[in-house]
């Protein structure tokens, strides 16, 4: 009978509940009165709608608390309406294309576009959301003028971009300061689809709050936040398959034996293979005993699935919102052993006390492996590379072949072992809002942050038998071993800021005060041990104590701060905007803790003058200027103090005693890196705001670079670092967008170029600082490429003869080094004559590995159901330097590429490619710009074709939305670069590098 009633209750509720939802219907038009299709209907305060039909119509059912719709779409303003008495809605929407009025996130706040003097760019988070890559710098890659980003690698988990915000302005680090939320995070950390909108504060004025951190741009990150509303869910889930975007093309056996041959030939050996035994191996080739393997066939022989599931909740009342999202990114591999998981889960809940209070509190955890073989990229994609498709693989009963003495890269990935690395991480954020008074905010913070990290490297035996005897021939490595790791770091962020505003008829002020204070610290120990007999048993204690071994370590620093800022607005025609912020930092001495960064700027906005009034073409027209300091306290853990240095061990009597000793000078007076930065601009919308752009004009001077002067080698200790050098970056960034509606159709074009310069303006006559094929002198870009300068090939013995001495014995078909002018004959300081030899005297800048003339071009339309996206993203101009298996034929007795078989030969004198030389060092492989190559590129980086489901399909599925779309990720390059390199591979690389991967997936964004 209990069962009964609580039934017959059920009902009675589900009935009653029913009786309170509503359907509203309408049809929703421009202002030409033409109806419009793929309007977003959202019931306000929840992620719950729909989308008008080909005719413009819609229906959507709402309970009876809910009474606003909200209609949205590309192109046009955003309209509310209240339905509370309304069962037909009919509407038109305005068009609006620019985005000036919208509200964008600065330093501490947030203020409108339109009032903005500094250089941010902002960009919504489902520009974002829509590409669907696993790293969040990914989705940024062209899509902010005057922010570069270098994807060097597709390793799963380690694919993340470089980024730098209008170039390098320092010798050391020049990562830009990253916040979420307020809090120093990476933004590769943070699932894309948990993305509100990103700022990139670009220029001093925009960046100078943050002080200390900002020398090298601020990215400010927003996470979503709950509406209030009944609850929604939302998933977007989407799984796809990836492969190497460009692989070197490597001859087969036969034509390896017989280029080789004439390599030696050409060097003075003897052939290293018979016509015999090339007779045989072409009679029995591919087989066992006669292999002709494709290396990089073999090793790239993984599907390279991944997969994205990401799914969230929000809603609330106008006392408590919530929203909560986990998510799933997993990421194969195109190689064995390498692949990437990470779990998230978010939940940021606001919570209003009373009228004048508000809590905020975010608690955020990921938990993430990444997986590759423990030999790494050297001993697998490296050795992929330079194997010769002689050597065997794997032997038809299944046993692994030797490959190159034992450096099988298939045997090492598949059997090898395993390099796993997983972390935990956890962030908690508590903010309270109290308003005392109208226009008052008071804003206090707390953020604690706990990272853990545990590394488990277990290098495997692998056992590689004779094929025909099946006798043990070796094994690789010649012991295996174990490395363990594990750290942790915590972080606490604490600060209070006070915001005043207040209009006075014309005037309009806003004030802002803060302090915050950041803490950190990490701590870490290592453990090693090996000879483990047992493989499959990888604990400590299960290896040899013979040659055990540990360490650790731990650092800490600090940080406190106060800031102000001021802005000033008349009339909505002219704005000045100041900032200051006092920071302090553990990293320096007493007496040079603390520093001052100030930062000012002004707009007139020139379209809001009445003479301006007749221009009617022009809606916006602002100029802009600004000037500020930052700094950068990125500069290693006290550099000031006297260390001094344990495990030097010493002889005392013959037998070894631990000792201590100190190695560098220390210079307590070392202080901050400053940053100067001027900026100029200018923003205008046109056309009933269809026309938006913007350009600006900097200049930005880095002073006190951090630097090893010279000191007399009497001294006995390493020099210290000194506040020395100057750095100078000029640039400009161009940005403009079109977008339109005609009927049906709605399209948008978008486009953005920059370029910036970079120069060592002064060094203290410290340097030129060389490391490898790069240099850092005075009047170039810092990491310039440094090397030889050829004059093609010698072509004839004549030739070799009369020319200056270069290294080593030359032949005909060898590089042709030229001979600079190294000699002041008259003594007046300035090198006159050349010395006939070819010497480290005579190397020369010869290329710039940074890019530039960067730019991203994004193309959308919209047809009804249908949405098409295409973004293309490149280089304009950038040299990169490769060397050893990327590029030099048998170098170290390794492979050839086949478009290195158009060599020369007296017969082929006009080849692209010097003579074949099997030396392991000769006259061809110094650095020279023979091997620096234009690097400039064009890249289709994203193009998605979606589809928005009907209304009525959707709800037959019991979904308010449907929307399904395919994707291609890095579908095309356009390059000058040799088979196999891709145009953002880290310069100098000699092929340890994994390949960037081409992606296709396909996947489904729904709401319940």
């Amino acid at each position: 009978m209990k069962r009964l009633h609580l039934l017959m209750m059920l009902l009675l509720v589900c009935h009653f509940l029913y009786g309170q939802q509503r359907t509203i219907t309408g049809t929703v038009r421009d202002s030409d009165n033409n109806r419009l299709p793929g309007v977003n209907v959202v019931i306000k305060g929840t992620i719950s709608g729909t989308v008008t039909d080909i005719e413009g119509k819609y229906s959507i059912n709402v309970s009876e608390n809910q009474n606003a719709l909200v209609f949205s779409s590309v192109g046009y303003l955003t309209e509310e309406v209240d339905v509370t008495t309304r069962s037909v809605v009919d509407i038109s929407l305005s068009v609006d294309i620019t985005s000036l009025d919208e509200v964008v996130v600065v330093g501490y706040g947030t203020q409108r576009k339109v009032n903005i003097t500094g250089s941010v760019e902002a960009l919504k988070g489902q520009d974002i959301a829509s590409q669907p890559v696993m790293q969040t710098s990914q989705a940024l890659m062209g899509k902010a003028p005057g922010v570069t980003i270098l994807q060097s690698s597709g390793q799963p988990g380690n694919d993340a971009g470089a980024i730098r915000i209008r170039g390098t302005g320092t010798l050391g680090n020049s990562n830009p300061l990253i916040l979420i939320d307020g809090v120093p995070g990476d933004m590769n950390s943070i699932d894309p689809k948990d993305i509100e909108d990103i700022s990139i504060l670009k220029d001093a004025a925009a960046s100078a709050i943050y002080g200390s951190r900002a020398a090298n741009g601020v990215v400010l990150i927003t996470t979503k936040r709950g509406e209030a509303g009944k609850v929604t869910l939302n998933y977007n889930g989407y799984a796809g398959f990836q492969s190497p975007t460009n692989l070197p093309d490597f001859v087969g056996g036969m034509d390896y034996m017989i280029h080789n041959n004439i390599a030696r030939q050409n060097q003075g050996q003897n052939p290293l293979y018979s016509d015999a035994f090339l007779s045989t191996y072409q009679a029995n080739a591919p087989s066992d005993l006669y292999p002709d393997v494709d290396w990089l066939n073999e090793l790239f022989s993984e599907s390279g699935f991944m997969q994205h599931h990401h799914v969230s909740a929000s809603g609330g009342t106008d006392m408590a919102k919530v929203v909560g999202s986990i998510s799933l990114q997993d990421q194969g591999g195109n190689v064995p052993g390498f692949n990437f998981k990470r779990y998230q889960a978010r939940l940021n809940t606001d919570l209003k006390l009373t009228d004048k209070l508000d809590v905020n509190l975010d608690l955020n955890y990921r938990h993430q492996v990444r997986n590759e073989p423990p030999a790494g990229l050297g001993n697998t994609i490296r050795q992929g590379f330079r194997t010769p498709a002689i050597f065997p693989s794997r032997y038809s009963d299944g046993s692994w072949g030797i490959g190159w003495n034992g450096q099988n890269p298939v045997a090492l990935s598949r059997d090898g072992g395993t390099n796993n690395l997983q972390s935990n991480y956890f962030r908690g954020l508590l903010r309270a809002n109290y308003r005392p008074i109208k226009g008052m905010n008071i804003s206090v913070m707390y953020s604690p942050e706990y990272v853990d990290e545990y590394l488990h490297n277990f290098e495997r035996l692998v056992e590689y038998l004779d094929f025909e005897t099946k006798t043990l021939l070796l094994t690789h490595p010649a012991r295996n071993t174990l490395n363990q790791r594990y750290g942790r770091s915590t972080t606490h962020t604490l600060n209070g800021v006070a915001t005043y505003e207040k209009q006075f008829g014309k005037h309009y002020f806003n004030v802002l005060g803060g302090y915050e204070l950041i803490t950190f610290r990490n701590d870490f120990f290592t453990a090693f041990r090996d000879n483990f007999p047992l493989q499959d048993y990888t604990v400590l204690d299960a290896g040899s104590r013979e040659n055990m071994q540990n360490g650790g370590s731990a650092s800490d620093w600090a940080l406190q701060s106060y800031f102000t800022r001021v802005n000033y607005d008349y009339n909505g025609k002219y704005l000045l905007e100041g900032n200051l912020r006092y920071d302090g930092s553990s990293r320096f001495s007493q007496g040079n803790k603390y520093g001052v960064f100030p930062s000012f700027s002004a707009g007139w906005r020139i379209s809001e003058e009445d003479f301006f009034s007749g221009v009617t073409f022009m809606d916006e027209l602002k100029f802009r200027g600004s000037w500020g300091q930052l700094g950068n306290q990125n500069i290693g853990n006290y550099p000031f103090a006297s260390v001094i240095n344990l495990g030097i061990d010493y002889i005392f009597g013959g037998n070894p005693a631990g000792g201590a000793a100190q190695l560098a000078l220390a210079n307590q007076l070392i202080s901050w890196e400053t940053t100067e930065t001027t900026n100029l601009g200018i923003d205008m919308a046109m056309f009933n705001n269809r026309f938006t752009t913007s350009f600006e004009y900097y200049v930005r001077n880095t002073y006190d670079i951090l630097l090893n002067l010279p000191i007399p080698f009497t001294l006995g200790l390493n020099a210290p670092v000194q506040n020395a050098g100057v750095v100078r970056n000029t640039g400009w960034d161009w940005a403009m967008g079109w977008r339109d509606k005609k009927g049906d159709f709605t399209y948008a074009i978008n486009f953005n170029l920059s370029d910036v310069q970079n120069r060592v303006m002064d060094l203290k006559g410290a340097g030129p600082f060389i490391s490898g094929h790069n240099i850092t002198q005075e009047g170039y870009p810092i990491g310039s490429i440094f090397g030889y300068q050829t004059l093609g090939f010698f072509q004839n013995q004549e030739d070799v003869d009369n020319s200056p001495r270069q290294f080593g014995t030359v032949f005909p078909g060898d590089l042709k080094y030229k001979n600079q002018l190294t000699v002041d004959t008259n003594g007046d300081g300035v090198p006159d004559a050349a010395d006939d030899v070819i010497n480290p005297a005579d190397r020369r800048v010869i290329g710039d590995p940074f890019p530039r003339m960067t730019f991203g071009l994004n193309l959308y339309a919209q047809y009804k159901g249908f949405d098409l996206t295409v973004f293309a993203q490149g280089i304009g101009r950038r040299d990169l330097y490769l060397q050893q298996d990327a590029v030099w034929a048998f170098f170290n007795a390794g492979n050839i590429q086949r478009w290195m078989l158009d060599y020369w030969t007296p017969e082929n004198p006009n080849a692209s490619y010097p003579r074949l030389n099997a030396g392991t060092t000769h006259n061809n492989w110094q650095v020279n710009d023979f091997w620096v190559y234009d690097a400039s590129y064009l890249r289709l980086r994203n193009l998605t074709l979606g589809y928005n489901f009907p209304q009525s399909i959707a709800q037959a599925l019991g979904m308010s939305r449907l929307r399904t779309y395919f994707s291609g990720q890095n579908l095309f390059t356009l390059d000058n670069m040799p088979q196999g390199i891709d145009p953002e591979a880290p310069d100098g690389t000699n092929g340890t590098l994994f390949p960037i991967t081409k992606v296709f997936t396909l996947g489904f964004d729904i709401t319940f």
